[in-house]
């Protein structure tokens, strides 16, 4: 097995202290190995699928990218917090993911609706710029949606809602 080091060569997992090794697959580590990928026939069939990009960024609804726009100062997302919030080094972005409850959140009428709006897979967002995880991570113990905010595992919430809608899934 191989994994990047933290300077983003490949090295030989157990010679890289702190890093688990990565499963192993049908490709290598290099262009060459990446032209030889077929994309399935299932996906390239699909014409159509949705992506849900929403996470802790959505709680504040002022647009994507908001746990970093909310601390540069003067910028729109800075002075939306400002009214909105308070100061940005007395609530920041991790009492905003305290806030996000996700009370109303119903994959499987969500997944239902795109079906039948003719969607053939789903993408879910995983893990945002934040590092927040919506699943239960075993990378981020203390730091994600089991935890923190909604104190659910969305992934696996959406995971059941696809299946049970025939939708293929995947996660970003």
């Amino acid at each position: 097995a191989i994994a990047l080091s933290r300077y983003g060569h490949a090295a030989s997992a157990s010679t890289v202290s702190g890093y688990e090794p990565m499963a192993s697959g049908p490709f290598s580590p290099d262009w060459k190995s990446l032209t030889t990928y077929q994309t399935p026939d299932w996906f390239r069939n699909a014409k159509f699928g949705i992506w849900a990009h929403w996470g802790p960024q959505c709680e504040p609804e002022f647009g994507d990218w908001y746990a970093r726009g909310m601390y540069e100062e003067g910028g729109d997302a800075y002075k939306y917090h400002l009214k909105k919030y308070g100061h940005p080094s007395v609530f920041g972005f991790k009492d905003v993911i305290h806030q996000w409850k996700a009370d109303k959140w119903n994959p499987d009428s969500l997944l239902a609706l795109y079906k039948k709006a003719g969607a053939k897979y789903f993408v879910a967002l995983a893990n945002h710029h934040d590092n927040f995880d919506l699943y239960d991570s075993k990378y981020q113990p203390e730091w994600n949606a089991t935890k923190i905010g909604p104190k659910k595992d969305l992934i696996a919430g959406w995971s059941k809602a696809a299946r049970n809608n025939g939708l293929r899934f995947g996660v970003s």
